[in-house]
């Protein structure tokens, strides 16, 4: 169904504000660090968390840009009305070409599957193939969701520095691997309850217990 008609945009703005909901009742917060350039982008990100997709189209979202999330034909044809909200089938290439001639973001998992929180796994060369094609910078970021110091998870969304379009699949792999390494080094260093250096809050979501108990806590002891 084409976004532009009536019925489309609003099944549009609902799979987007379902997928907003998701992420405020779901996590704690997302938070950012790093500077994402204007213009079209190939994005390649790690895929470890059933929320990264989400999280890719919440970014796109803050930073007022379309967005295409390149996913398994299979898992488009389980969720169709997921393509309102961006997702577009890992083989029309064709298509994501087009979409980012018009300036627009395609985004990646270049591991190709979900995999255990770790170190980043081997790649696949569609990320790289597309912005060589499109002479696009080829974006690199760095994303966990990990539960720490309160009762839900928090994500965290670092992008890295553009690479030129004609960067290589060895290239991406030492520029995301090498970020992603130094997000979980940050994590591990960074006492539960802050906010890691360089993050700023993006989404405020919902806080733990004792968290929107403590002001009547501390009502009732000044009293």
């Amino acid at each position: 169904m084409e976004p532009s008609r009536p019925l489309g945009r609003f099944l549009r703005l609902w799979v987007e504000g379902m997928l907003l909901l998701s992420l405020k009742g779901s996590l704690r917060g997302v938070y950012l660090r790093g500077e994402v350039p204007p213009g079209p982008l190939v994005l390649a990100l790690n895929h470890h968390s059933f929320y990264d997709g989400h999280l890719v189209w919440l970014l796109a979202r803050r930073m007022g840009r379309r967005m295409s999330l390149l996913v398994a034909e299979e898992n488009l044809r389980a969720f169709p009305v997921l393509a309102l909200a961006g997702a577009l089938e890992a083989g029309r290439v064709r298509e994501a070409l087009r979409r980012l001639s018009r300036g627009e973001w395609v985004a990646l998992f270049p591991e190709g599957v979900l995999r255990h929180p770790g170190p980043l796994g081997p790649l696949r060369p569609g990320a790289v193939w597309l912005a060589q094609r499109a002479q696009a910078p080829l974006l690199p970021v760095a994303a966990r969701v990990v539960l720490r110091g309160f009762e839900h998870p928090e994500a965290f969304l670092w992008a890295g520095d553009p690479l030129k379009p004609g960067a290589g699949l060895e290239e991406l792999a030492r520029a995301l691997g090498g970020l992603l390494g130094e997000l979980d080094a940050l994590l591990a260093r960074t006492h539960p309850r802050e906010v890691p250096e360089g993050f700023r809050e993006v989404l405020k979501g919902r806080r733990s217990l004792e968290e929107r108990v403590r002001p009547l806590v501390e009502v009732l002891k000044g009293r």
